[in-house]
């Protein structure tokens, strides 16, 4: 696969990936409404479920925070309701005056999230074979990679560890702020490089250590798009039998 070709799905997967995470916590609140009847319950309900991923979120913050030399002053695996009825599952608060710090700062829940799918994914749920047998486009082998995973020890505990992780890694709004100032940066770096006549360009060494970043960022991504249709299959079903043996159903804003 060429550079631009990851480039493209990667951009792509990253995309998917936050309209499956708004669906699936919508529904996951969903059933926890169902089951319990109470919106306080529901919403423990809910931060128990990810609290795995929540806490990887927030770790990330305090380590990378505390490598760029940066304080925090808070650091909270708490569930809280912000304005608006939003959610925070936890926070790190950090003391970060500049754009590029506080910008790695709040990527770093997607660098270390994405780390640890890879790991899990690759490690202990054999998806290497089973992403071979996709590339070969032979049903059957497709098939045999899928059983030989599925009969793994432990299999559904790691299928829950990555959908728990991947479903927190995502940058929050607050952990988004600094981008758009980096973003312009660079941008405005790049054209007045390209105004000036000094045609910038990456050692070749660079470039192919970028490209395997990319590579498996678009493996971790991956992943979590599939282990994430897997659990939104279940979570569908069970949301329907649960509302017909309970004779209620959950009204979602559209």
């Amino acid at each position: 696969m060429s550079g631009w070709s990851i480039l493209f799905w990667l951009i792509i997967s990253f995309l998917i990936l936050y309209p499956l995470n708004r669906w699936i916590s919508t529904r996951v609140q969903g059933v926890a409404f169902l089951l319990t009847g109470n919106p306080q319950v529901a919403m423990w309900f809910f931060w128990v479920i990810f609290l795995p991923g929540t806490f990887l979120h927030e770790l990330s913050h305090w380590l990378t925070a505390n490598l760029l030399g940066v304080r925090t002053v808070k650091f909270s695996l708490w569930p809280e309701i912000k304005k608006g009825g939003q959610l925070q599952m936890g926070a790190v608060q950090v003391e970060v005056g500049d754009p590029f710090r506080h910008s790695l700062i709040g990527v770093a829940p997607l660098l270390f999230g994405s780390l640890a799918v890879l790991l899990i994914g690759q490690g202990q749920l054999n998806l290497t074979a089973i992403g071979q047998a996709v590339v070969s486009g032979n049903l059957e082998a497709i098939w045999q990679a899928i059983i030989q995973t599925m009969v793994l020890p432990d299999v559904w505990v790691w299928l829950y560890l990555v959908f728990a992780i991947s479903n927190a890694m995502l940058p929050s709004a607050s952990d988004r702020e600094a981008w758009r100032t980096v973003l312009l940066y660079l941008g405005l770096a790049l054209v007045l490089a390209i105004g000036l006549g000094l045609n910038p360009s990456l050692p070749p060494d660079f470039q192919r250590l970028v490209l395997t970043g990319f590579a498996y960022l678009l493996s971790a991504f991956t992943i979590t798009i599939a282990v994430d249709l897997i659990f939104m299959v279940f979570i569908f079903i069970f949301e329907i039998l649960l509302g017909w043996l309970l004779g209620r159903q959950v009204q979602y804003n559209r």
